[in-house]
C-alpha cells in the first residue's frame, strides 16, 4: 500500500468527536432583500479589505464527514499570495500530511517523509482519503469571501457572508472572530457541505499583517 495512503488512513480513521461534540450555532434570520440591499456598501469595502490579504496563518480544526467515514484533523494553515503551506495532523500523534505548492502543483508530504507531487490536489487527496475537499476554493472561503465571481450569498445584519452557494457546494458561516481579535472581521466557524460530504472548520487563531481598513465614504 501507499506509505502516503496509509498515514491518510490514519488520518481518517480518527472518530468525528468533533462533528459530534461542537453544537451548532443557529444562523441569524435571514434579512429582507431592501436589507441586503442597504448592507451591500460595508460587504464590498470588506471584501476588498479580504481580497487584499494575501498573507496570512489560521490555526484550528477540521472535521470531516461522508456517507461511509468521517475523521478530525488539526489544521496549520499559512498563505504567502498563491503559495500555500497545509499541515493536517491528526490527533494522538496519528500521522501528520503537508501540502505545499500552488493550486494546480502540489507536493504531499507524510510524517514518514514520503512525497507525491501532483497537478491535481483536489483528485489525489480524494484517491488518497476517499475525502472531496474543494482545495481551490477553501482560501477563499475560509477568509470569509467567494471564489467563483458568479457565486451568490446572503448577508448577516454585520455585512458579512451568512450564506453562501458556490460552485456546488453550500457554505454557512456561523461565527465571525470577535473584534477585539483584529481589524477586519474572519470567521471563526464555517460549515461547507455538497451532496454526502460536509466539513465543519474551527479556527482558533488568525495571524495577519497590519490591515488599515477600506475608508467608508
Amino acid at each position: 500500500m501507499n506509505p502516503v495512503r496509509i498515514k491518510f488512513a490514519a488520518l481518517g480513521g480518527v472518530l468525528i468527536g468533533l462533528l459530534a461534540g461542537c453544537a451548532q450555532i443557529p444562523l441569524q434570520p435571514e434579512l429582507s432583500t431592501a436589507e441586503q440591499q442597504s448592507l451591500m456598501p460595508t460587504w464590498q469595502r470588506h471584501a476588498l479589505a479580504i481580497k487584499n490579504l494575501q498573507d496570512w496563518q489560521c490555526l484550528g480544526r477540521i472535521a470531516i464527514r461522508t456517507e461511509s467515514q468521517g475523521g478530525t484533523v488539526n489544521l496549520d494553515w499559512k498563505q504567502t499570495g498563491d503559495f500555500s503551506r497545509i499541515t493536517l495532523s491528526a490527533p494522538l500523534n496519528q500521522g501528520v500530511v503537508e501540502l505545499k505548492g500552488q493550486p494546480h502543483l502540489m507536493m504531499i508530504t507524510d510524517s514518514s517523509g514520503n512525497q507525491e507531487i501532483t497537478q491535481d490536489p483536489q483528485a489525489t487527496i480524494a484517491k488518497l482519503t476517499g475525502w472531496q475537499i474543494p482545495l481551490a476554493a477553501l482560501p477563499d472561503w475560509i477568509r470569509g469571501i467567494p471564489h467563483q465571481p458568479k457565486a451568490t450569498f446572503n448577508l448577516n445584519a454585520q455585512g458579512l457572508l451568512q450564506t453562501l452557494h458556490d460552485s456546488g457546494w453550500t457554505i454557512e458561516y456561523e461565527q465571525y472572530m470577535p473584534p477585539a481579535a483584529g481589524p477586519i472581521a474572519l470567521p471563526k466557524k464555517i460549515n461547507v457541505s455538497k451532496d454526502n460530504v460536509t466539513l465543519k472548520l474551527i479556527v482558533d487563531l488568525w495571524s495577519v499583517p497590519p490591515i488599515t481598513p477600506e475608508p467608508q465614504p
